[in-house]
């Protein structure tokens, strides 16, 4: 009897959820402005902090982040807590930048011109993820 009531007590937990929808996904991360061209973007993950929605979703809100200060590209330098990952370093007039796998907290960099080495274009990776979640009905 005491697996039924406990199946029983997930069930309705889950169906309280709230589902990812084009309407909140937005609410479910934070973003912080650390400097002129650099933000903070972090989502809520599971006990497994690699959950790939999770992942993504703190993608695309860097991406639409990188967008919505007029800038066209970005580079991740730290995701949780890890620098400086196996990619080549990225160089933007006389800085350089390692950059991390994306994670559920990201720290970007953003560009107006595409930096020499690797960047990630975010309105590709916004398009992208988006299409992917059915976010596409989501008003600017």
């Amino acid at each position: 009897m005491k697996v039924f009531y406990s199946v029983l007590l997930l069930l309705l937990l889950n169906a309280c959820a709230k589902p990812l929808q084009p309407d909140n996904y937005r609410d479910l991360i934070s973003s912080t402005r650390v400097d002129q061209d650099t933000f903070q973007v972090s989502s809520p993950g599971s006990a497994n902090s690699e959950d790939e929605k999770s992942v993504d979703l703190s993608l695309l809100r860097s991406a639409e982040i990188t967008l919505e200060n007029g800038f066209n590209y970005f580079v991740i330098i730290e995701s949780d807590g890890q620098q400086d990952s196996a990619y080549e370093a990225t160089t933007y007039g006389d800085e350089t930048y390692s950059h991390s796998d994306p994670g559920t907290t990201n720290t970007i960099v953003c560009f107006k011109q595409k930096p020499q080495g690797f960047a990630y274009v975010a309105l590709f990776v916004k398009a992208s993820l988006r299409s992917k979640y059915n976010l596409d009905q989501v008003a600017e």
